[in-house]
């Protein structure tokens, strides 16, 4: 496949695009830089995966991401990353993040948003998605705006400073993003005149 045509899967089940993505990743010599649109039953998500091995004095970097437009009066936003020492000063400072009545979750990462309520729904009404998430408790998830500005666009995220190549846990990782995008595009929207709380 030309390099520079992005790849683009679509079907209406997960089990059905994730073998056309199966497929077609065992057809590469190489997963370095793999880009792909995968559409399923009118969802749009892209996964990019990035490895450069560096050379020489050059230290390489891996990075796996998973990213899908969201309307921009969807009402919640979030973000989740690994607890770090920088964190645990932080906090020791007054920077306060919420929690979730996860004690694993609670403990694993750093977790903020607009409404823990919504979040706790979200994240803890699925324990496969709970198991996901503590299996990749090094990487960010995030629901945000690109920018300030009112009119920002805004996605739902999942980064991860590693190149995953293994079809099987690409999918887990799809599976945890588009069970997430699918509750979030069915939260109501509130009235244009009634604040986001």
């Amino acid at each position: 496949m030309d390099t520079d045509t992005p790849r683009v899967f679509s079907a209406d089940t997960e089990e059905a695009l994730w073998q056309q993505v199966t497929a077609d990743m065992q057809q590469q010599n190489d997963l370095f830089d793999y880009d792909a649109e995968l559409v399923q039953a009118g969802y749009h998500m892209r996964m990019a995966i990035e490895i450069d091995l560096g050379g020489g004095f050059e230290g390489g970097f891996e990075t796996t991401a998973f990213t899908a437009l969201v309307p921009n009066q969807t009402p919640l936003r979030f973000s989740m990353h690994e607890q770090d020492w920088v964190h645990e000063i932080g906090k020791l400072l007054g920077l306060t993040d919420i929690e979730l009545g996860d004690p694993e979750l609670d403990a694993t990462f750093i977790i903020t948003t607009n409404s823990a309520e919504i979040l706790r729904d979200l994240l803890l009404s699925d324990p496969e998605l709970r198991q996901t998430l503590l299996r990749h408790s090094t990487a960010r998830l995030a629901l945000a705006p690109t920018s300030e500005s009112p009119a920002a666009e805004v996605y739902l995220m999942f980064t991860k400073d590693a190149g995953i190549i293994d079809p099987a846990e690409l999918r887990e990782v799809y599976h945890l993003m588009i069970t997430l995008l699918q509750k979030i595009m069915s939260l109501p929207i509130p009235a244009l005149d009634a604040p986001v709380s």
